[in-house]
């Protein structure tokens, strides 16, 4: 009897293990093979009653349910397609058979007693769905709480009505919308990762059903059994969305990526909340906050050059994961009101952020001149004093530069005359003495004779 192949016990183990919310407690549940009309389904259920399945073909295989350790998917688990069979010595007991390499290999399984509990089953209609429901899924799951409190926020609500996918940790809140349901009430499921695993990420044919207990998202030849909350209480994210928003940002997809990746190194990311401001005015920045005693690096303000903005000028600080995130997403239009939660959309989905403290707004870069290290620092030199020549330079207003040089330009003439008159009378035989007295008391008069 043919069970299932390596890959499947490998995939299956993979995507199960992601099945169960938090950290799995207890013994592993065992695997169910049912054969019913030319058909295998390999099923588990988790403690929270999640039940993850994989169909294959069985043509000319007898109705058949079996019930196996979970040990066995470990065991024979790999990379290929060969098959594992089970020899059956008694109902329960028998030996599975696999080739592990170059030689056969076997494993003897003690069977459990099937029961009504372990019968599965009949799928419900399912209808297509797109193949962005996953990511919605999956999405909304890491946005919902750990905990449930007053409201179920470890749940992911699905609006049959509305056509939309939410989840909220009740800081942060994902709306997934343009869905078409069958149902149109709203229901809450686990919120879980498998949703965003490879294996199922590769698969485009998605499908979606209801049963009066279930959820039945299928994918493929999988298909995740998701048990609904009808009682629970889920908070309106919708009614926390501002409906008139006065500023709006446009980030530019090229500003987008480019930011990503120098996002994280802003300043302020040792912070318990990673805070970084949206400064919209005129221009948008992203602006890290520089904490006291934190040198201020040259990455402190990001400029997106291509974005655009509207509206009042406004500063909003928001955790940088959060905005990373977003932008991740596709979400590229920020909406934003003073004292309300930051609205980031894309076509389909929606990010809402309750923003940080006021308090963690980083101000503009002008208002604190880089610091430099001290190895950098130009070295101090003494004010220069500006040479009087003897003279007391007069108070009050500082004299014309033209007056200045005017008197300059008289004072020299006066000398060259003087110096003529000196050649002139030495050259007559006056005498020398009574000369220079002459020279010096006129030199005296100008300002430009020093001491005798």
């Amino acid at each position: 009897m043919i069970l299932f192949t390596r890959a499947v016990a490998q995939t299956y183990r993979a995507l199960f293990a992601r099945c169960v919310a938090g950290r799995p407690r207890g013994p592993a549940p065992p695997v169910v093979i049912q054969i019913r009309g030319d058909v295998r389904t390999l099923a588990a259920t988790t403690a929270a009653g999640v039940t993850l399945t994989h169909t294959s073909p069985a043509p000319k295989e007898p109705d058949e349910l079996l019930v196996l350790p979970a040990l066995v998917l470990a065991e024979v688990e790999g990379g290929t397609d060969e098959v594992v069979n089970l020899d059956r010595e008694t109902k329960l007991r028998g030996t599975v058979k696999w080739h592990g390499g170059a030689k056969p290999r076997t494993l003897p399984v003690e069977l459990i007693l099937p029961g009504r509990q372990h019968e599965l089953p009949a799928p419900p209609a399912l209808s297509a769905a797109r193949a962005q429901f996953l990511t919605a899924l999956h999405e909304c799951g890491r946005t919902a709480a750990k905990e449930s409190g007053r409201f179920a926020l470890s749940k992911v609500q699905l609006q049959g009505k509305h056509g939309r996918v939410v989840g909220t940790d009740g800081k942060v809140a994902i709306i997934w919308k343009d869905f078409t349901f069958t149902f149109v009430d709203d229901v809450l499921v686990p919120a879980l990762s498998v949703f965003g695993s490879k294996p199922l990420a590769r698969i485009k044919d998605v499908k979606l059903g209801r049963t009066a207990t279930h959820l039945v998202v299928g994918i493929g030849p999988w298909s995740v059994w998701l048990p609904t909350d009808m009682k629970a209480n889920y908070p309106d994210v919708a009614s926390v969305v501002p409906r008139h928003a006065p500023t709006t940002v446009r980030i530019d997809p090229s500003d987008a990526a480019a930011l990503l990746p120098v996002l994280p190194g802003l300043p302020g990311g040792d912070h318990e909340l990673r805070p970084v401001t949206l400064d919209a005015d005129r221009v948008v920045r992203l602006r890290g906050r520089i904490e006291s005693g934190e040198r201020i690096g040259e990455m402190r303000d990001v400029l997106l050059e291509r974005s655009t903005t509207s509206g009042p000028a406004i500063r909003v600080v928001l955790d940088r994961r959060v905005l990373a995130r977003a932008l991740v997403l596709g979400c590229h239009t920020a909406r934003l009101t003073p004292d309300k939660p930051a609205v980031l959309e894309s076509d389909h989905c929606t990010l809402v952020a309750a923003p940080l403290d006021p308090a963690l707004i980083a101000p503009p870069a002008t208002n604190h001149p880089e610091a430099t290290t001290p190895s950098t620092c130009p070295e101090r030199k003494p004010p220069v004093k500006p040479e009087t020549n003897g003279h007391v330079p007069p108070r009050g207003d500082p004299a014309d530069p033209l007056e200045l040089a005017e008197e300059l330009r008289s004072a020299l003439s006066e000398a060259a005359g003087i110096a003529a008159r000196l050649v002139a009378a030495l050259r007559q035989g006056t005498k020398q003495k009574k000369v220079l007295s002459a020279l010096m008391t006129n030199l005296k008069q100008l300002n430009l004779g020093g001491t005798s």
